[in-house]
């Protein structure tokens, strides 16, 4: 029985610690898609696509890390091409001169 209660504890401590990396990453991704959406002036359809860009981003950027952890050269690479699907993306949701202006606003931050 102690040691069913202490497998269980261990359990709910993970969990918990997935859903609070999950939640994380959902903040970041909101916090950056109602930042976009206040500069570029977004109506609600491209700040939601904005959102779902940014949180597939970190998603798929905290793969690639864990993924290819041992690996430094093929990591960098793959995250160098998921900052370019990221470009791309957002270009098609917002346009590029959008995104011109959202980079000049990073810069000038």
């Amino acid at each position: 029985m102690k040691k069913f209660t202490h497998k269980l504890i261990i359990a709910l401590l993970f969990v918990g610690f997935i859903s609070t990396a999950q939640q994380n990453t959902k903040k970041k991704a909101q916090k950056i898609a109602n930042e976009m959406t206040q500069v570029l002036d977004l109506n609600r359809k491209e700040s939601k696509a904005v959102y779902q860009v940014q949180l597939n981003r970190f998603n798929e950027g905290k793969s690639i890390k864990s993924q290819y952890s041992d690996q430094p050269e093929v990591r960098k690479e793959k995250l160098r091409l998921l900052g370019n699907r990221v470009y791309n993306d957002l270009k098609a949701v917002i346009g590029i001169e959008r995104l011109k202006q959202w980079k000049q606003h990073r810069k000038n931050k």
